[in-house]
């Protein structure tokens, strides 16, 4: 039985995101890639009507705007130079409190698109989640390291998906521990990007 889709928005029935919404939406504006990343790309500005989109599918599981998102985020990215799709992964902690990660949601919904395979090649250590620390305390980056793989080695050219770039910390961690465990090339794209300036 198909339910009826409502905006994760402004909770009209029909589309996800509706008309009036959508057309709230801004495109990410292009910034140079974080440290270790080869390239990253992302779909939205970070702000109304795009965080509210990104928002609630992170903390609510408004899983209405999947389909959305992930058709922009996959149009974003050339699959010729994709071998496998991962995604910046939250910490065991916070995935047992949601019931899910958000990121492992879009990273499936884009790797489909891209007819690539999709693995889970990173693990968060425990620590603070990067939402609403200081800049400097971001720009640490969240503790990662490569997800163990019994005979299986990381791809040369690897695609993490991410929900918010703001500082960039976790796609490089994200790279940084891709490249230990011998990734060549680490391409990034996110749901949204926030505004210079701003963090979430």
């Amino acid at each position: 039985m198909l339910l009826p889709t409502t905006c994760p928005v402004c909770g009209r029935a029909g589309p996800a995101p509706c008309g009036r919404c959508g057309a709230e939406l801004r495109p990410a504006r292009s910034l140079p890639p974080p440290l270790d990343v080869d390239r990253c790309v992302a779909l939205l500005d970070y702000a109304a009507a795009g965080r509210e989109l990104v928002a609630r599918l992170k903390y609510r599981n408004a899983r209405s705007s999947l389909p959305f998102l992930a058709d922009g985020m996959a149009r974003l990215v050339d699959p010729r130079a994709v071998d496998v799709v991962t995604w910046a992964p939250t910490t065991a902690v916070r995935r047992r409190q949601r019931g899910f990660d958000h990121a492992e949601l879009l990273a499936k919904a884009v790797a489909r698109r891209l007819r690539k395979p999709v693995r889970r090649l990173l693990r968060r250590l425990p620590g603070p989640a990067q939402t609403g620390r200081a800049v400097e305390e971001r720009r640490r980056g969240p503790p990662m390291v490569a997800a163990r793989a019994r005979r299986r080695s990381v791809p040369a050219r690897v695609l993490v998906v991410d929900d918010v770039v703001t500082t960039g910390a976790t796609a490089g961690a994200a790279a940084r521990a891709l490249r230990q465990a011998g990734a060549a090339e680490v391409w990034v794209v996110a749901a949204a990007r926030t505004l210079p300036g701003r963090v979430k």
